[in-house]
């Protein structure tokens, strides 16, 4: 009889009681919260990022970690639980893509061309767009990049220079690069 309840609400949109099983180790019970919030976080990553497949890994990387860690987190809204992970993870996506510097294509076009002239132009119009992209950025983040990226300094100069927490330099950082 205590089986047969127990299975039955498993099949209930009761997330409470789903935790208190998926703690203990029930398969069937984080099956069921993964089928009910798959979509909700899918959606969720999809705006932030605009990339399904990405989004998908995102996804399922929440998930893998929900469930490895069952015994040590204690969770009172999954929704809201939900919402932080996957801030968390496309914060953490970004970070990791923004250390990867993207070439532009006429940059590889120059290094294949033999003509100086030409070499000399695509350059010019690189740096050009570097400068719009750059001048393009808010203020504060302008400000910040340049000091990082043109004067070399180390966040932590920049952000003792602008009375700033390091913190928020690499925030600043992170969206002036993406």
């Amino acid at each position: 009889m205590l089986g047969q309840l127990k299975e039955q609400l498993l099949h209930t949109d009761n997330d409470d009681f789903l935790l208190q099983q998926m703690q203990e180790g029930n398969k069937k019970a984080f099956d069921a919260l993964y089928q009910k919030y798959w979509k909700f976080v899918i959606n969720l990553t999809f705006k932030r990022l605009n990339n399904i497949e990405k989004s998908e890994d995102i996804a399922q990387e929440i998930f893998i970690q929900l469930w490895l860690r069952r015994q040590e987190t204690s969770i009172k809204s999954l929704p809201a639980y939900l919402f932080i992970a996957v801030r968390n993870n496309v914060f953490s996506l970004m970070t990791r893509e923004s250390k990867y510097i993207t070439t532009d294509v006429s940059l590889l076009a120059s290094a294949a061309n033999d003509d100086a002239s030409d070499e000399l132009l695509l350059s010019k119009e690189t740096l050009k767009r570097y400068e719009e992209e750059v001048n393009a950025l808010p203020s504060q983040q302008k400000t910040i990049f340049r000091m990082r990226y043109d004067d070399e300094l180390s966040t932590d100069q920049v952000a003792q220079l602008l009375h700033l927490s390091p913190k928020t330099v690499r925030n600043h950082l992170g969206r002036a690069l993406s």
